[in-house]
């Protein structure tokens, strides 16, 4: 499975968008300009832009879904279920047709080491005009869609939505160009602009009273503040060298990426187009809620990390140990953070949805509890694409992406008659069921054991169900003595936070030490860099 990103075009209810992979770029050269004039090795300067880069990725996300959250609150209040169902179907339909234009062509320009203006140009024009095709036919298409659904909302919300998919392209490749570069800080600052302005925008028209229009109005302004951030923070202006020859050499490598970008959304959402034929928008709404403030921890932690993976994991193609060993180390890493959040999420969601969102919003919370226990392949699945991809396996994540895929529509069309419930544990046990085949892929091409992540995933992973035990033991008492208010759910994250420390502390005591090492490293490189110049 690929890795998941957050999307470049719709707003934050947007299904999670998969970043497409292009053909693997050659090894890098034993040393580069810069190094053979600091003195620096290739790894070490990889490594500190490696961290560099994730950590301005994870600030970037940290604070764009952090703003989101906030004002997703404010419209969750303002909406209902069934307005935020009729947007998710129809940016479900819009997502496929993004990832249909994007034609793998942002991630082919990161991938190459020597980029060269000719592809630049070319990238960026293919880009918009299928960006416009892509939102023709999906503007023709929106009736038949709202017809398949059963909900003919949603045809003029997909038309309005189509429209701004080639206006969004705009920006695509001097984003591309910027992630290339590991100029992570200028797509923060853009990220931030952009989630602050649309989502003021959405709750503004939300208290005015637009309903399911205020999402659109969030879409429109998202789009326009970030093309225009895009194009003032790179100065690069695409030229008129379109070459059919390098646009056939780019899609005959992406293609089966794009098949893979479509299996991974449709594998997310498909769940959707089950829900709204049996049970109507409003079950639609409230299970991509709760999918949502999971999506919100992946978002946050895991996508920065998993985009910045493709770019370091390239770069060590022919050192298979190395490549294992950070590969296993990025997952560790990652699921030391993203383990108690989930689990202690899970934990408290029967106080979190009624507290924040409103009590029309609880029929949520036991859809996210069981959602919360797909914790390892969540981790998980936002590495192993990269790992593939940097390894030049496409063929090996599509035929993994199309096994999930299939898995998640014979479990959700045996259980969506039970209720939310029900589908949400088909999407759990459709995770764990595929999780091995992924890992075998890993391990037999990317050289990868699967004895080895597992014991990189196993401290946080102890720690974190250790901690949502207590908490959820505690709960009780908790709300016994202190009511079910902001002040009991404070002092649960105060006990869970306490609770994973101290277990993290007993299970996990070597890699905390191999992080801190890490850390130290990443300082002392910075230093010896400084005094170099």
């Amino acid at each position: 499975m690929v890795a998941p990103i957050h999307c470049r075009s719709l707003c934050f209810q947007c299904p999670i968008a998969v970043r497409p992979f292009g053909p693997p770029s050659p090894p890098l050269p034993a040393r580069s300009p810069r190094v053979a004039e600091t003195g620096l090795s290739v790894p070490d300067g990889l490594k500190r832009k490696t961290a560099l880069a994730m950590l301005w990725s994870v600030l970037r996300s940290a604070w764009a879904n952090l703003a989101t959250f906030l004002l997703f609150i404010l419209l969750a209040r303002l909406l209902g279920p069934a307005e935020f169902g009729i947007f998710a179907l129809a940016s479900l339909f819009l997502e496929g047709a993004r990832i249909m234009a994007s034609a793998g062509l942002p991630d082919a320009v990161i991938r190459e080491q020597e980029l060269d203006e000719t592809l630049a140009d070319t990238a960026f024009w293919a880009t918009i005009g299928l960006a416009a095709l892509a939102g023709a036919a999906a503007f023709a298409a929106a009736p038949f869609y709202a017809q398949l659904v059963g909900q003919e909302e949603v045809t003029a919300v997909v038309r309005w939505l189509a429209v701004l998919l080639p206006f969004s392209a705009l920006g695509t490749i001097h984003a591309a160009r910027l992630a290339r570069d590991f100029r992570q800080k200028s797509l923060a600052l853009q990220s931030m602009a952009a989630s602050l302005a649309s989502g003021s925008a959405a709750v503004a028209a939300a208290w005015a009273g637009w309903g399911i229009w205020a999402l659109v109005v969030q879409s429109a302004v998202s789009s326009a503040v970030t093309v225009a951030l895009a194009w003032a923070s790179l100065r690069w202006r695409p030229g008129f060298g379109f070459r059919w020859a390098r646009l056939r050499g780019i899609l005959g490598f992406s293609a089966s990426m794009v098949a893979t970008q479509l299996l991974w959304m449709l594998l997310v959402r498909v769940q959707d187009l089950f829900l709204a034929r049996w049970h109507g928008a409003e079950a639609v709404g409230t299970y991509r809620v709760a999918w949502r403030l999971i999506e919100l921890i992946g978002q946050s932690v895991l996508a920065p990390a998993g985009s910045v993976a493709l770019a370091t994991l390239s770069r060590m193609q022919t050192d298979p140990a190395r490549f294992a060993r950070t590969y296993n180390r990025l997952v560790g890493a990652a699921g030391l953070v993203t383990f108690p959040l989930l689990f202690g999420f899970g934990a408290l969601a029967p106080q979190i949805f009624p507290l924040v969102f409103s009590e029309r919003w609880a029929g949520a919370a036991p859809v996210a509890m069981v959602l919360v226990l797909m914790a390892v392949p969540f981790v998980t699945n936002f590495f192993a694409g990269p790992a593939l991809a940097a390894m030049n396996r496409a063929q090996s994540v599509l035929g993994v992406a199309a096994l999930q895929f299939a898995a998640t529509l014979v479990l959700t069309a045996l259980l969506v008659p039970y209720g939310l419930v029900a589908v949400a544990a088909a999407y759990v046990l459709r995770a764990y069921l595929t999780l091995p085949v992924q890992q075998l892929a890993l391990a037999r091409h990317a050289h990868v054991p699967m004895i080895e992540t597992a014991r990189a995933l196993a401290p946080p992973l102890l720690a974190a169900v250790g901690m949502a035990l207590g908490v959820w033991m505690a709960a009780g008492p908790l709300i016994a003595r202190l009511g079910e208010g902001w002040t009991m759910l404070g002092a649960a994250v105060a006990l869970g936070a306490t609770l994973y420390t101290g277990l993290m502390l007993l299970f996990g005591r070597p890699m905390l030490r191999d992080l801190a090492a890490l850390a130290r490293s990443l300082k002392s490189d910075r230093k010896d860099e400084d005094a170099l110049r």
